[in-house]
């Protein structure tokens, strides 16, 4: 019987329009001395995880050059293009390795502005995912927390014991991430995350405890969290 197979999904395909920058935040030097953007930072330390058998990087179209320009070192590295959405372009991933990837290897799907995620989390979201099928990286809301319908007056207050907040890597086996996504393709743009097509297509998801550290950067603000980490580990 053939091993299991593990595949990295980077996600880099939107252009990051909250950054405030020139560029996507990608390509932002993290690294002042270095020059070292966000994009090879990242793909830098997937690589030393030792972890995959392929990376794929998902990259906005109108960047595919320099993308492919900055990652030129990385061999085992592969590249393909974004969608319109933030699912249309994990759905271009998944296609991308449909004549690689058989239904029982697992793809761990990742947000490429989440730099710091540690190579344990990933490891405990690929166990979930061989265990059942799927595998949410998660933190607990630690704030109290309230229901509105409308955004002015409070509707009702929720426990934050029963509140989690969706990080990634979300990691799947990869038949099962396949024909969810292919039940809900013609609506894929409405949801925000692959957990949520998940249960929208009627099958049980599975949390796996995440950190406060992996943060993810929408601002130019959040850098300055990122460089701080770097510079103390």
């Amino acid at each position: 019987m053939e091993r299991v197979k593990f595949y990295a999904l980077l996600m880099f395909g939107g252009v990051g329009s909250r950054f405030g920058w020139e560029k996507p935040k990608q390509f932002y030097p993290i690294d002042e001395l270095s020059k070292k953007t966000l994009l090879e930072y990242v793909v830098e330390r997937f690589v030393r995880f030792e972890v995959f058998d392929k990376i794929v990087v998902v990259s906005p179209f109108e960047y595919l050059s320099e993308t492919k320009e900055l990652l030129r070192i990385y061999s085992s590295v592969e590249i393909t293009t974004g969608g319109d959405s933030r699912e249309h372009s994990v759905w271009n991933g998944i296609n991308y390795l449909k004549d690689v990837a058989s239904d029982d290897d697992i793809i761990v799907i990742h947000d490429g502005a989440r730099p710091l995620v540690e190579k344990s989390i990933i490891e405990k979201s690929i166990e979930s995912a061989q265990k059942y099928g799927t595998g949410i990286t998660v933190i607990n809301a630690v704030d109290t927390v309230s229901y509105s319908e409308d955004g002015i007056k409070i509707d009702k207050m929720i426990p934050r014991t029963k509140v989690f907040l969706h990080q990634t890597p979300q990691t799947f086996k990869y038949g099962l991430i396949k024909s969810c996504m292919e039940k809900q393709i013609d609506k894929i743009h409405m949801f925000t995350d692959e957990a949520s097509i998940l249960i929208a297509s009627g099958f049980e998801v599975y949390y796996v405890r995440g950190s406060r550290t992996n943060i993810k950067v929408t601002t130019i603000d959040d850098i300055a969290l990122v460089k701080r980490y770097t510079e103390n580990s």
